[in-house]
């Protein structure tokens, strides 16, 4: 089963990028699409070339079926790893980096039918592709658990429930860089990319599902850290580094309120002048970009260079 895990891997490192490479053709078939507009004028009838915006159909099924496989490869890896495990494959970098990929794939697949749009694969399958290159470099031998990781059932629960929203949260920043490429609320600068409207709808649909999952994965962590080292938190790096991921998303929700913010509070109102608490502030989808490099760096940066409690990368 472990060979059989190896081979499913491999097949996925070969199908995520042949996803990302057609989804960026149905993207760059939109770019390139032009319609002719014929108008009478004093000199005659003249006709002009206007883009279009409209993707080649095709390709776009096509990259969706090669999404569609990968995700079905990645699953068989996962319950092939498992098998030959005992215990679900969540317990080392090259385990979770490959479990992400996965996560990322089907959480992709279930926004790309709701919001019928398929053009933001253009930027969630090179993420998903680079995330299977990047866990060919970690440790692929099967080793047992470190005492603190035998548990089975928490193990499975507070890793999977962690990298579902790791996932979801991919998916709100992709949706987020469309939205600010697009110039904000009421902009569309580019034609070939869903509206800036849409893509801001998808952004906050996604932090709607990944934002309560990446609080019960911390809740979890804590109920898991009693267990096996006797105190619910203790500011590891890596609970402190999710724990302010979170925390960013609800900088997000405060700043997409409304014209309240914290710069009202009162004690803001006694330190900082109110021509620069009434002065430009980002735009709330920034939060987003934010939350998405905190999620890179509790992910690589704690697990490979911050040493702690957490850190078993198996590297």
């Amino acid at each position: 089963m472990a060979e059989l895990a190896l081979y499913l891997y491999w097949t996925s490192v070969v199908t995520a990028p042949i996803a990302a490479v057609l989804y960026w053709g149905y993207f760059g078939s939109a770019a390139l699409a032009v319609r002719r507009v014929a108008a009478q004028t004093s000199a005659g009838t003249m006709s002009v070339s206007l883009p279009a915006g409209g993707p080649n159909a095709g390709i776009g099924r096509l990259a969706t079926t090669f999404t569609g496989l990968t995700t079905l490869f990645l699953a068989g890896w996962f319950a092939a790893r498992w098998a030959a495990r005992g215990y679900a494959p969540l317990s080392n970098l090259y385990e979770f980096t490959t479990a992400f990929a996965f996560g990322i794939c089907a959480a992709y697949l279930v926004f790309e039918r709701t919001s019928r749009n398929r053009r933001y694969g253009a930027l969630v399958l090179p993420i998903a592709s680079a995330m299977l290159g990047i866990a060919a470099a970690f440790p692929k031998e099967i080793v047992p658990l470190i005492p603190a990781l035998q548990n089975g059932p928490l193990l499975t629960i507070h890793v999977s429930v962690m990298m579902l929203s790791y996932a979801v949260l991919t998916v709100a920043f992709c949706a987020a860089v469309v939205y600010l490429v697009q110039g904000g609320e009421g902009k569309r600068r580019f034609a070939a990319l869903p509206s800036a409207e849409a893509a801001g709808d998808l952004a906050h649909r996604a932090v709607l599902v990944g934002f309560p999952l990446l609080g019960l994965g911390i809740a979890l962590g804590a109920w898991w850290a009693n267990s096996a080292w006797g105190r619910y938190w203790g500011w590891d790096p890596k609970e402190t580094s999710a724990l302010v991921t979170w925390l960013s998303l609800v900088a997000y929700f405060h700043a997409r309120a409304g014209s309240g913010s914290v710069a009202g509070a009162p004690g803001i109102r006694r330190l900082v002048p109110a021509r620069l608490r009434r002065g430009w502030r980002p735009d709330p989808m920034w939060w987003l970009v934010v939350m998405w490099g905190l999620v890179m760096f509790t992910y690589f940066g704690v697990n490979l260079w911050i040493s702690g409690l957490h850190s078993y990368a198996g590297v």
